[in-house]
C-alpha cells in the first residue's frame, strides 16, 4: 500500500490555498458546469481530488444555491477597483476556463446581484447585451409591486433572442413589473430619421421615465466583427472601421465612445435609436455589467464618462482596467 505523500503525490498539487481551491472548484461545476475531468485539468489537481473537495464544499457550506465562499484574489481586485474608481459595489468573477463562458459566468453574478437591489417602487432602466441577457434568464421570478421597467434603447425589425425590446420584456415579467419600450428601430437610415422617431409621443413618453429611473442597468460591446451590432448587420465594416479610426473603443447603448467615455462625432451615433448616454450621469444607480479581456477597454471608457455606481465583471476586465 503506498503513502499518503505518494497518493498525494498521484493526485497533484494547485497552486491555490485550500480555500481558494474549493471555491474555484465549486464555481467551475456548479455555474460554469464544468466536468471534473476538465476541472482537474483546469486546477492542476487529479479527478479523485476534485470529488473530495467538490464533497468538502457542499459539507462546509459553500455551496448552496449559491456560492458563498469568495475567492480571494477577486476580493482583492474588487477592493482595488472600489478604491481606482471610486464605486460603491464591484463583483469580480473567477475567469472562466474557456473565454466564450465569461457573459454567462458574469450574468450569473449579476442575477444574484440584481435580486438583491432591485426592490418595490424602483424604475429599472435597462440597457442590452448578451451578458445582461443571461443575468435576466437566471433571475429568480419574484413579485415586486409598483415596479416599472423601461428600455434604454429601440429594437431590431427581424426576430433576435437577444433583442432589446425582449431583454426589456423578459426582465418585467419576472418581476412583476410594468414595461416601457421605445417603439422604434435600434438605428434609423439616417439621422433625420432619427430625430422624426425620437420625437413620437410614444417614445418620448418611455424617455421621461427613463429618465425617472433610480437603476439603470447597462453593458457595452467592443469593436469586434463578432459583436452583436456588427453582426446583426447594425452597420457596415467600413463605418465600423471609421468609428475606430476616429477613436471609438466601443459602444454603449448603441452609442461609439472614445477612450474617456464622450460619444463619438459620427453619423453612425446619429442615427442610434437611444437614451443620451452624457443622460446616464442623472440616474442614481448605474450598474454595469460587462467582463472578459476584450470589454475592458470599453468598460474604461464607461467608467470615465457616466457616474458608475456598481461594476460586475471577470478577473480578466479587473485585471486589465487596474492595469490601464
Amino acid at each position: 500500500m503506498g503513502s499518503d505523500n505518494e497518493t498525494s503525490s498521484r493526485e497533484g498539487s494547485s497552486r491555490y490555498a485550500d480555500s481558494e481551491l474549493k471555491a474555484r472548484a465549486a464555481w467551475h461545476y456548479y455555474v460554469e458546469g464544468l466536468t471534473q475531468e476538465r476541472i482537474s485539468e483546469e486546477l492542476g489537481i487529479g479527478r479523485i481530488k476534485v470529488h473530495r473537495i467538490l464533497s468538502a464544499a457542499r459539507e462546509e457550506g459553500i455551496v448552496q444555491f449559491r456560492i458563498r465562499d469568495s475567492v480571494v484574489e477577486c476580493v482583492v481586485l474588487e477592493q482595488k477597483l472600489k478604491e481606482r474608481f471610486g464605486l460603491k459595489d464591484v463583483v469580480v468573477t473567477p475567469a472562466p476556463a474557456e473565454s466564450r463562458n465569461a457573459p454567462m459566468m458574469i450574468g450569473h453574478a449579476a442575477a444574484t446581484y440584481l435580486a438583491d437591489h432591485i426592490n418595490p417602487d424602483d424604475v429599472v432602466a435597462l440597457g442590452w447585451g448578451r451578458t445582461l441577457k443571461f443575468a435576466i434568464d437566471q433571475l429568480p421570478r419574484r413579485s415586486l409591486s409598483r415596479t416599472t421597467v423601461v428600455s434604454l434603447l429601440g429594437g431590431l425589425t427581424r426576430a433576435q433572442p437577444m433583442n432589446p425590446t425582449e431583454c426589456a420584456w423578459e426582465l418585467a415579467e419576472k418581476i412583476g413589473a410594468e414595461c416601457y419600450l421605445l417603439p422604434v428601430p435600434a438605428y434609423a437610415d439616417r439621422p433625420d430619421q432619427q430625430a422624426m422617431f425620437m420625437s413620437q409621443r410614444s417614445v418620448q413618453d418611455s424617455i421621461f421615465r427613463a429618465k425617472r429611473a433610480n437603476i439603470a442597468v447597462i453593458s457595452v460591446g467592443s469593436l469586434s466583427p463578432e459583436s452583436p451590432i456588427a453582426n446583426y448587420g447594425f452597420i457596415k465594416a467600413s463605418e465600423l472601421e471609421e468609428l475606430e479610426a476616429a477613436g471609438a473603443v466601443g459602444d454603449l447603448l448603441c452609442q461609439f465612445l472614445d477612450a474617456n467615455g464622450r460619444v463619438i462625432d459620427h453619423d453612425v451615433n446619429r442615427r442610434a435609436c437611444a437614451f443620451p448616454v452624457q443622460e446616464l450621469r442623472d440616474v442614481p444607480n448605474v450598474i454595469l455589467v460587462s467582463g472578459g479581456r476584450e470589454k475592458a477597454a470599453s468598460i474604461l471608457a464607461v467608467l470615465r464618462g457616466v457616474t458608475v455606481s456598481a461594476l460586475i465583471t471577470d478577473e480578466e476586465a479587473a485585471k486589465a482596467l487596474l492595469a490601464s
